[in-house]
């Protein structure tokens, strides 16, 4: 039987910082596409909805019991090391052929170190670990197996770059695709952008146009 092979997999999103607190103290948060399906990554990889899916799903139960651990940058093996952790995912869902994903920044070492570049304002990302085999035009097999995401430097899905959060702002997400650069963003930046719009068209113009810029409004969204 063919040893599996250890396949190392990225996902894009801008930072931003949000906020949570517990009992005073702020958390930090990661968040955006975790993984992809149906297009080809920057590995030269594809993974199928199917796949993709059923491991988010296998997923759960290690976010449940917060065994959901990743670390900073990728190890050469399928093992996770708590030394080297930096993140506990969450949350992760299905949306469309995005897993959608959310892992709390850890006050590790590791952790420390992946919060001080988002501070700084690194463009870091997410990076999914697991193993399999390829098929016919680089296909991921059905033999494949989620381990874990990890945080890295340089993601290779073009879709995921994590956003940097501390949550107290609350925005429902929603990912839609800029076609401007050919990313994913969020639905709140579109609403803020026609939110911009919208003023704008009242303080040049005058209330006679609110109604209309409204509309416009409403339609951009």
């Amino acid at each position: 039987m063919e040893a599996k092979k250890l396949l190392n997999e990225a996902a894009i999103a801008e930072s931003k910082i949000l906020n949570e607190e517990t009992n005073g103290v702020k958390h930090m948060y990661i968040s955006g596409p975790f993984l992809q399906a149906v297009d080809t990554n920057r590995n030269g990889r594809i993974y199928s909805r199917e796949i993709i899916e059923r491991e988010v799903n296998k997923f759960q139960g290690l976010i449940e019991s917060r065994e959901a651990v990743g670390e900073l940058s990728h190890p050469e093996s399928i093992e996770i090391n708590p030394d080297r952790a930096a993140i506990l995912i969450t949350e992760l869902k299905m949306d469309g052929n995005l897993a959608i994903g959310k892992a709390k920044v850890l006050t590790t070492p590791c952790g420390k170190i992946l919060e001080s570049l988002l501070n700084d304002g690194v463009r870091m990302g997410v990076s999914s670990r697991g193993t399999g085999n390829l098929t016919e035009g680089n296909m991921v097999a059905d033999d494949y197996s989620l381990a874990t995401i990890d945080a890295v430097y340089m993601p290779s899905a073009q879709v995921a770059y994590a956003d940097a959060m501390y949550e107290s702002v609350q925005y429902a997400s929603k990912w839609v695709l800029n076609e401007a650069t050919g990313l994913y963003i969020e639905k709140r930046e579109k609403v803020d952008e026609a939110t911009k719009a919208f003023n704008k068209k009242v303080d040049d113009i005058g209330s006679k146009i609110i109604v209309e810029a409204f509309k416009d409004w409403l339609k951009s969204i």
